[in-house]
């Protein structure tokens, strides 16, 4: 495999055994990750890149134009985790580490429950946010699954949205990996549940190491050798923020009333940056009274 890693996601339509497969290969860099490794722990950095690919993986299932944002909502040494990314591959994340619970040794690995549940009570969201303003936002909650991001949207997957689904991500270094298995609806597959098993026992077989060597779409190829593949989608995922000064104008006036600002902040540009791509935007006092 070239040592050059590229970001790739492809899905396909396993039709003898009425199931997709989906993968992602991303890149754990900065142009991918514009939250600086100096401001988070690598703990925190590898929690994000597990629900980046998670969320692409997700996303990469929308028949319509749209978004799929997942969020983990903890109570240990992450406070917040966040990823944004719509049916065209385009994503952003962002992770905000509880002040109050810093790890002691910061270098140590921590475990999934240490970071957002350490005495439970963590949260994972999944919202749809469709483009069509017409069509409404849907949302689900679930209990995070201490065992992980994967677990946890598998979890959701299969109890919430009550499709059958696997999910599996693998992370070194340098490149987050995933893989997602779901059922297509329909009587067809409840014929075929045995295929299922043997479907997922065969992932289950793979070793981590051949993952993260390998290209994935090599990979799967050989391995479906004898199986009715047919790719219904590729693209590279890429970042993209969705960041505008119109919308940061709007929160602000929607937060706080222009004619509360004290004399100083009326005369002051305010500096706003976006926590997502570390855009600097400097608000006029004037642009939040024009437009209330």
């Amino acid at each position: 495999m070239s040592k050059t890693h590229q970001n790739n996601s492809s899905t396909f339509l396993i039709v003898d055994q009425s199931a997709k497969l989906s993968y992602v290969e991303l890149v754990l860099s900065p142009t991918n990750f514009r939250q600086s490794l100096d401001y988070i722990t690598p703990n925190s950095f590898r929690l994000l890149s597990e629900l980046t690919v998670a969320n692409i993986l997700l996303s990469s299932s929308l028949k319509f134009k749209g978004s799929v944002i997942l969020q983990i909502h903890g109570k240990g040494m992450v406070s917040l985790a966040v990823s944004e990314c719509n049916n065209a591959g385009e994503f952003r994340s962002i992770i905000k580490e509880n002040q109050n619970n810093n790890p002691k040794n910061k270098n140590y690995s921590y475990s999934f429950k240490d970071l957002v549940e350490p005495d439970g009570g963590g949260l994972f969201v999944a919202s749809i946010k469709p483009h069509n303003e017409s069509m409404s936002t849907y949302q689900g909650i679930v209990q995070i699954n201490k065992h992980g991001v994967d677990c946890s949207l598998e979890h959701y997957l299969n109890k919430s949205e009550q499709v059958k689904s696997w999910l599996k991500i693998f992370i070194n270094d340098d490149i987050a990996k995933g893989i997602l298995l779901q059922a297509l609806p329909g009587d067809s597959f409840q014929e075929k549940y045995c295929d299922w098993e043997l479907l997922t026992h065969g992932l289950e077989q793979i070793d981590t190491s051949e993952i993260i060597q390998n290209n994935l779409d090599d990979f799967i190829l050989k391995k479906y050798i004898n199986e009715k593949l047919i790719r219904t989608k590729n693209f590279c995922p890429i970042f993209r923020c969705t960041c505008q000064r119109e919308k940061i104008i709007a929160s602000i006036n929607q937060f706080s009333e222009p004619e509360l600002l004290n004399e100083r902040q009326k005369r002051t540009k305010l500096e706003v940056i976006c926590e997502y791509c570390g855009t600097v935007f400097l608000i006029a006092p004037e642009e939040l009274d024009n437009s209330t």
